[in-house]
């Protein structure tokens, strides 16, 4: 019994010491270690500094767009995706209509009101480029990040009615929306559609121009923008 007792005495002295020394070397639960940003270059420092001056609409910094970023945002407004999109919209009314009815209902007559609705939406490009150039307005289209159901449907409307302008892109009451809306219907009307010249006929025609357009602003505002998740800019 006692060749027995020994090497169990030592056995239980030496489980507990093993025991510890294991807390020791692997704890349950080890501090992880705390990851930092790095510091910001002199120019980060200077952008972030510029940013935090600038004035906020619909829920960012305004930042007045410079010459080439109103070129591109002609460009995509005029012959890019949303332009893409709005003329299938147009061809595709205008084809279960049965309007004009001199193009029918075949596929011909698609592809006739679908290059009709391309010229269309070049020609109000074009106006609403040049008046922006001429009047020194700021005519994009800024989504209200963070905002009621209400401030985006106000938002949408007013966009056809307003433009932006100087350093804080306040809100003024402009005609240039208007008038590049009218004219590429007018225009339509009194050169290619059949039935001779009818510019009344496009001034009617302009009301799916502004339908289409605010329809795409509501659809960047409920749709588009809340897949953004960052939250409302704050100073």
């Amino acid at each position: 019994m006692r060749r027995y007792a020994t090497p169990l005495l030592a056995l239980s002295l030496l489980l507990p010491a093993a025991f510890l020394a294991g807390q020791t070397t692997a704890p349950d639960n080890p501090n992880p270690q705390l990851k930092t940003r790095p510091d910001m270059t002199p120019d980060e420092k200077a952008e972030a500094l510029r940013i935090s001056k600038l004035a906020i609409v619909n829920g960012r910094p305004y930042d007045q767009p410079s010459e080439k970023d109103k070129f591109l945002y002609y460009l995509n407004d005029s012959y890019g995706l949303p332009a893409f999109e709005s003329d299938i919209v147009r061809a595709g009314y205008t084809q279960l209509r049965g309007k004009p009815e001199g193009w029918g209902t075949d596929l011909p007559g698609f592809g006739q009101r679908f290059g009709s609705a391309a010229a269309v939406n070049a020609i109000n490009g074009n106006m609403r480029y040049a008046m922006g150039e001429i009047f020194h307005e700021d005519l994009r289209y800024i989504p209200c990040h963070g905002c009621s159901a209400k401030k985006k449907i106000e938002n949408a409307l007013l966009a056809e009615v307003t433009a932006r302008h100087d350093e804080d892109g306040h809100r003024f009451f402009t005609v240039t929306p208007i008038i590049t809306d009218f004219s590429g219907p007018i225009v339509a009307h009194s050169l290619w559609y059949p039935g001779g010249v009818d510019p009344e006929s496009g001034v009617v025609a302009a009301r799916l121009i502004f339908a289409t357009r605010i329809g795409g602003h509501l659809f960047r505002e409920f749709v588009l923008e809340r897949m953004h998740k960052e939250p409302k800019y704050d100073k």
